[in-house]
């Protein structure tokens, strides 16, 4: 089997651990919070920090960075391919998965996962267990699709966007913009601005998640 180490060794890593475990060798989590490093967690030893996996010489294995939080992910995966590290997409076994469904680098796509014909999914996107994404949705570097999230026909997603869990998308909805928050059971019905947090049925704005882009909270 492949060895593969995972990037994160909180909760979401140890559960990612448990699916690789089935095609690859895990032989260490990384994990930059210094009390963790020397621990084992579940027969996985979490080997040190971030710098202690940059620095490695022999890359004769895969690694995984199984973070919710797109900002993190997106910054440690560009590192680890600036630096020659492979970092490949894991799709369960019990992910439904059309052959038409264009998947880039390092995406998970977890178990009850279901793409339909002709989505685009770009780099380092994660799709939790039970999602659904629609037919020639594009979804952009970087997303974040929670369990249970259904997402409509022919939409853009763009980067970074977090869908919080069984977040509904409708049909008719063109655009999400980036760095979007959808708040957990929110059923968006309108165009999403880049860096909006959205909540409630129907999709309310509630704030925007930086300071350069505050705006007179309203109605989508």
């Amino acid at each position: 089997m492949r060895k593969a180490i995972i990037v994160g060794a909180g909760t979401y890593g140890q559960v990612y651990a448990e699916y690789l475990k089935d095609i690859y060798d895990v032989v260490g989590f990384v994990d930059d919070n210094e009390k963790l490093i020397g621990n084992v967690l579940n027969g996985i030893k979490v080997l040190g920090n971030s710098d202690f996996l940059y620095q490695k010489k022999d890359k004769d294995f895969a690694v995984f960075v199984p973070i919710g939080n797109n900002e993190v992910r997106v910054a440690v995966l560009d590192k680890l391919v600036s630096l020659g590290f492979e970092t490949p997409s894991f799709v369960h076994s019990q992910a439904v998965i059309h052959e038409s469904v264009a998947i880039g680098n390092a995406c998970y796509l977890l178990p009850g996962s279901n793409i339909t014909p002709f989505a685009v999914l770009k780099d380092y996107v994660m799709v939790a267990n039970g999602a659904y994404i629609s037919h020639h949705t594009i979804i952009e570097k970087g997303c974040f699709i929670s369990q249970c999230t259904n997402i409509g026909a022919s939409i853009h997603i763009q980067e970074n966007v977090y869908f919080g869990m069984g977040a509904t998308l409708m049909t008719g909805v063109k655009n999400v913009g980036k760095n979007a928050l959808i708040g957990a059971g929110a059923v968006v019905i309108k165009d999403v601005p880049d860096y909006a947090v959205v909540v409630g049925n129907p999709a309310r704005i509630l704030k925007y998640n930086t300071d350069n882009h505050v705006r007179k909270i309203e109605k989508l």
